[in-house]
């Protein structure tokens, strides 16, 4: 038990000298203890501020030399890691469903599976400092343009094959096509799409509880367990997404980079919290001595499930994960509403009261109302708000890896702190993204495979020389 309480305060104790303004507030703990220790002594206030002022003028070197350093070592590092990312070729890859789908969304776990295998993080200096390298993300996007439904995936341009190997293995009836960007399409700054005529609403989700809880994935969406008929709970997506109208836009994206294989370190000491019997403390009377003990208390069914939830999620690899989306609509059929609760609601069903959930990260919701901190300003903030939503749907951007990239990033009615990722695991992910199944493939608005594809027979004879066979390879 002292063991656990040691590694949790030298956890608590990395984690925050992790962090660049720790040196600031260090320095004023110093000042403030060498301050109180004065007054306490009887020293006069004059004689005080002498005695700091003279501190100061021996040591200030010292303490700008703490400040600057984690300062100026995370702006390099910022610096570093956007170039990197600058150099990255990306590819967007279209995914067109089958008719036909009899795969849960089990088989889209082992693509995510095989996708986590696909990390790359830096592995010594020079990789981190000087080359920036930072771990490569996918993006996977669901977008209705008018109610026509697209599967997106986007992705290192030297992983496509990598990634198409991987979905072709599980869902062999797929079509993949390399497309343009739809995000061209779209207005590149608020005033550009004020003047086409376009309004923009927009949010990204976060978890309600630590990461180590799930949320409700696909094997509780089974309707009955003799007949394995599985509710896909992608349907409420579709259902919502396929109802907009002429000029609307709404697009789902799930940014997810693949998290190290010691992403459960973090979460062993509540693990260890949860796997622990709870004791309650016998009367006295009951015992017959003065001190009293201590008596197992039996686990109810409800805590045994929560256990057995949370191993089966810390057993899996992850990804840190981003889900953001935006509503884009002409001004007069603008409705945010529709979305607003529309979506937000779709996001509900994952929803399990004893372990996770999502919410709206309401510091990154284009929807700002004066009694929302600052308080100032509503409308003018909420027009910075928007702005960095487009620009980050646009760009597909995850938040800075650095404190002082956050803060170069940020403006003074607009501080780039509220977007965060989080991590799930390749169930979850796959809950909330996977090809619809044969339960919703019935519905009008999805662009669909319209012929099965097959492979030519076995031994099929070949008439030509080599060079007629490389036109066909």
């Amino acid at each position: 038990m002292i063991r656990n309480l040691l590694n949790e305060i030298k956890d608590i104790i990395e984690e925050l000298f992790k962090k660049e303004e720790i040196w600031f507030f260090l320095f004023l703990l110093v000042i403030g203890g060498y301050l109180s220790f004065l007054l306490l002594r009887g020293v006069s206030p004059e004689t005080t501020l002498a005695a700091i002022g003279r501190f100061l003028a021996v040591s200030w070197w010292l303490w700008v030399f703490f400040i600057l350093l984690p300062m100026t070592a995370s702006i390099w590092l910022y610096w570093k890691n956007e170039f990197f990312k600058s150099q990255i070729k990306w590819k967007l890859l279209e995914i067109k469903i089958p008719r036909e789908n009899i795969k849960s969304p089990k088989a889209m776990e082992q693509v995510l599976a095989a996708m986590n295998s696909f990390r790359n993080a830096p592995g010594d200096i020079e990789e981190r400092w000087w080359d920036g390298e930072v771990t490569r993300w996918f993006s996977l996007e669901i977008v209705s343009f008018s109610g026509e439904v697209h599967f997106y995936i986007r992705i290192y341009a030297k992983q496509k094959n990598l990634l198409e190997a991987a979905l072709f293995s599980y869902y062999p009836d797929i079509e993949i096509e390399e497309v343009d960007d739809y995000v061209g399409q779209f207005p590149s700054t608020t005033e550009d799409m004020y003047q086409r005529g376009y309004d923009i609403w927009g949010t990204e989700m976060t978890l309600s509880q630590d990461a180590l809880y799930p949320i409700k994935t696909y094997p509780h969406f089974v309707e009955a367990v003799q007949e394995e008929k599985m509710v896909d709970p992608l349907s409420t997506f579709l259902e919502v997404l396929g109802k907009l109208t002429p000029g609307e836009t709404v697009g789902i994206q799930i940014l997810i980079a693949p998290a190290d294989r010691d992403w459960i370190d973090k979460w062993k000491g509540k693990l260890e919290k949860l796997r622990q019997p709870k004791t309650t403390a016998a009367s006295k009377a009951e015992e017959g001595d003065e001190m009293g003990t201590g008596l197992l208390v039996v686990r109810s069914p409800g805590q045994t499930e929560i256990l057995k939830e949370v191993e089966n999620n810390l057993s899996k690899p992850a990804f840190d994960t981003l889900v953001r989306f935006i509503y884009l609509s002409p001004k007069e059929t603008f409705y945010d509403s529709y979305t607003r609760h529309g979506l937000v609601g779709a996001f509900n069903q994952y929803s399990a009261l004893n372990l996770n959930s999502f919410r709206k990260n309401d510091k990154m919701s284009t929807r700002t109302r004066f009694w929302y901190f600052p308080y100032l300003f509503p409308n003018f903030r909420n027009e910075f708000k928007k702005q960095r939503l487009l620009r980050n749907y646009r760009l597909r951007d995850v938040p800075p890896e650095t404190f002082m990239g956050r803060v170069i990033t940020s403006h003074p009615f607009n501080w780039n702190f509220a977007s965060r990722r989080f991590e799930m695991n390749t169930e979850c992910v796959a809950t909330i993204f996977h090809m619809p199944t044969e339960t919703v493939l019935t519905v009008p608005h999805i662009r669909r495979v319209e012929s099965r594809r097959a492979s030519p027979p076995a031994g099929l004879a070949i008439f030509g020389g080599e060079e007629e066979i490389e036109k066909f390879k």
